[in-house]
């Protein structure tokens, strides 16, 4: 009886702390949603939780007994406050993280950004470029011109050489004024990643939601998604566990009571009576009696109670 009994005890405590963490949870969570009144939804949410576990308690016991309009609004309003339990405990964890993710969010926000930057700016590069490439296979062109006209000119001095050289000059200032450029803006880009980098570095190495943050990028899922359904889980198991230890609880009390309350059985000492074989009667009756001596049935005669009569007689005395 004592390994059952603390058993017992061992079930009561822990449906004690698991609804008395949910309840606080939830009412913490239903103060911060009205904050106007945060005390009175507090004390109210209380009440309403310990509502819920004394009316599944009564159910459980008395659920034969109970009448029907009584019983079905007893389980409606107990699956309701199950469900306003559940919602404060997500506003509760939902706020808790939101508190600690702020930063991390807005750290991540302008990881995305510089990102983003960056981007814009590679793009960029790649025009310049290519206009690059453009202007330096253009003046490679221009050279072989102005070769070919030197080589045609008697003098070498004349107008057709001479803009050709200019346009030379021009396209080797615009292709060095494009190399700056493209130079320039290799640097931003390269200053941008870092940063982003390091910021990324930042928030997966923060030790609020560094995990998550983890799991997130393993799976490909953003950040907020997987706070969320992790919450979910948390919330689906928590409130309707603390019911089931509560019924486990008042099923074990209820069987001691039972057992309890079984009068103990007073037990009477009663002997077999003899079978009786009566010339080869293979059915003998058999019977209780609280007598400790064997007596003869009525209807034998006196002569015929000894062992002597019996064996004359053909008949016998079994056991």
């Amino acid at each position: 009886m004592s390994k059952y009994f603390n058993f017992k005890t061992l079930v009561s405590f822990t449906a004690l702390i698991i609804a008395g963490c949910a309840a606080l949870f939830s009412v913490t969570g239903i103060g911060t949603l009205f904050a106007g009144a945060a005390v009175s939804a507090m004390v109210m949410a209380s009440a309403l939780e310990l509502g819920k576990l004394v009316g599944i308690s009564f159910l459980y016991r008395y659920w034969t007994e109970v009448p029907k309009a009584l019983k079905a609004y007893l389980s409606v309003a107990s699956v309701v406050l199950i469900i306003i339990t559940s919602a404060g405990i997500y506003g509760y964890l939902s706020s808790a993280y939101a508190k600690v993710a702020a930063d991390p969010l807005k750290m991540n926000a302008e990881v995305q950004i510089l990102n983003s930057q960056a981007q814009t700016i590679d793009e960029e590069i790649k025009r310049k470029t290519q206009r690059l490439d453009q202007i330096i296979s253009l003046r490679g062109q221009q050279e072989n011109r102005i070769d070919d006209l030197i080589a045609k000119s008697t003098t070498g001095s004349n107008t057709t050489i001479r803009n050709a050289q200019n346009q030379l000059t021009e396209l080797t200032r615009t292709a060095n004024t494009l190399q700056q450029e493209i130079n320039k803006a290799s640097a931003q880009r390269d200053s941008l990643r870092a940063k982003s980098l390091t910021t990324d570095v930042a928030i997966t190495t923060n030790s609020d939601i560094g995990t998550f943050v983890y799991i997130s990028r393993a799976i490909g899922v953003p950040l907020d998604t997987v706070v969320k359904w992790f919450i979910l889980v948390i919330v689906l198991v928590f409130d309707p566990l603390s019911i089931c230890l509560v019924l486990a609880y008042n099923f074990l009390v209820k069987r001691e009571e039972k057992e309890i309350s079984i009068p103990a059985e007073i037990k009477v000492e009663r002997e077999e009576t003899p079978v009786w074989t009566v010339y080869g009667d293979a059915t003998g009756q058999t019977t209780k009696t609280e007598s400790s001596t064997d007596t003869p049935p009525p209807d034998i005669p006196v002569e015929a109670q000894n062992d002597d009569y019996f064996k004359n007689h053909r008949l016998f005395k079994g056991t």
